[in-house]
């Protein structure tokens, strides 16, 4: 095998390392989905926080119906944003699933999260936004540690959409009601406009009926009295004994 020149050394080098930043932004992106639903790789979580923050997590997906995870990194490649890499985790863990994502990078003290496009479409775009800006304020706060900065805003985030899928069943609850009264309100209005369409064609019918009737009063003919052509008169016919005077 011939010697590698030190100049081709020198090219091999920089493909070498470009390769091994596209493996390791691949690696990060295809890692397998934490059953717990953390993935701290900066080792800031007690392992009483992390306990604990799995639980509530646990909770948080039975009662919404998604996925949702937390991911510490401490390294981010080279032209990959930490908002990009949430995107591509989230899309690699969750695929067409509903899923919600927090990443923080220590590295850089950033940190984003990743809505599935069914958060955009149960839920105001505006609270998701306002979500996500809370979330970076609390996790770019240096006076907390990174442990109780991790927990409180997995926390806020948890807690608020919990109150607003409380509020979307509410509200679709409440539009299923007014439906079904609607619904009844026209059946109801339906059958009383047949039986009053009902008896007023029995009532018609009737009246058609009497209107055809005929009443005739018979010819009575009576003789002429005191010469009124119109006087009438009186017969009476007596029968009497024959012997009868």
């Amino acid at each position: 095998m011939r010697p590698v020149s030190r100049l081709n050394q020198r090219l091999l080098l920089p493909a070498w390392a470009g390769f091994w930043l596209i493996w390791a932004a691949g690696g990060i992106a295809h890692a397998a989905a934490p059953a717990d639903g953390i993935q701290d790789d900066t080792r800031a979580l007690t392992e009483e926080t992390h306990r604990q923050l799995a639980y509530e997590l646990k909770l948080f997906r039975e009662d919404l119906k998604c996925d949702a995870w937390i991911t510490a990194s401490s390294f981010t490649p080279a032209g990959i944003t930490v908002r990009r890499q949430a995107q591509i985790t989230r899309r690699e863990w969750s695929a067409e699933r509903p899923a919600v994502l927090m990443a923080y990078d220590r590295a850089s003290n950033s940190s984003a999260m990743s809505f599935a496009p069914d958060f955009w479409q149960r839920y105001p775009s505006a609270e998701l936004v306002e979500i996500m800006q809370d979330t970076r304020r609390i996790l770019t706060d240096a006076k907390l540690t990174l442990d109780e900065r991790l927990a409180l805003a997995t926390r806020s985030w948890i807690d608020r959409l919990r109150v607003m899928e409380s509020v979307r069943l509410k509200q679709s609850l409440w539009i299923q009601r007014r439906e079904k009264r609607f619904a009844l309100a026209i059946l109801i209005t339906l059958a009383c406009g047949a039986i009053i369409a009902a008896v007023l064609g029995f009532a018609s019918r009737r009246r058609g009926a009497r209107a055809g009737r005929r009443f005739r009063f018979p010819e009575v003919h009576v003789g002429m009295r005191f010469g009124a052509a119109h006087g009438g008169g009186v017969t009476a016919e007596i029968k009497t004994n024959v012997s009868a005077q």
